[in-house]
């Protein structure tokens, strides 16, 4: 009911989605998506018509347990794509989440996705030239730990951080962390 959100309705372009992030390899063209948002339809959509892979998808790094970045898991469900064997990328907490929670747990069981476990700063290379780095962020935890991440590649590096409570709280300086790399999307930015 909002003005803005009432301007949306009546002109769609306004419309905006649930942040997330895609990597693309330009060689390989493997694609991985960090969050699984309520919009993952509209958003794989827009990155098939980048001409990416033939696949669905190489992977997706979970962040955490709210509702707008995980809920988009449904949509790889026999009801949807019928993802077959989509690795998901998950801290110890988030994990245990979707394999002890309905309706998630039916997508670890149909092998629609593959939990792949991530450690706090352990790097995980996605290939020759693209790594990724989980770092955990202080936010409400109420389901499961928060992480942002850490994308380097061969030339550019950025820093995905979708939510954190207070940048006091957390064991890193942002300012650091913004000056290691050459892209920041912090917060809902």
């Amino acid at each position: 009911k909002k003005v803005c959100c009432e301007m949306a309705w009546k002109k769609t372009e306004l419309m905006r989605m649930t942040s997330c992030l895609a990597i693309i390899d330009p060689i390989s063209k493997e694609q991985w998506i960090i969050d699984a948002t309520p919009n993952i339809a509209e958003q794989l959509h827009y990155l098939n018509k980048l001409g990416s892979s033939e696949k669905l998808l190489d992977g997706i790094f979970l962040t955490h347990a709210h509702i707008g970045h995980y809920s988009g898991l449904m949509y790889l469900g026999k009801e949807g794509a019928a993802g077959k064997g989509i690795n998901v990328y998950t801290m110890s907490r988030m994990k245990n989440f979707l394999e002890t929670n309905g309706p998630w747990e039916k997508l670890v069981q149909n092998k629609n996705i593959k939990l792949k476990d991530l450690s706090n700063r352990d790097t995980v290379f996605l290939d020759k030239t693209i790594k990724i780095v989980p770092l955990i962020v202080p936010h409400r935890d109420e389901y499961s730990e928060t992480v942002g991440y850490k994308i380097i590649g061969s030339n550019r590096s950025a820093l995905f951080i979708p939510d954190i409570d207070k940048w006091d709280k957390w064991d890193l300086s942002i300012v650091q962390e913004i000056s290691k790399v050459d892209y920041a999307f912090i917060d809902g930015t």
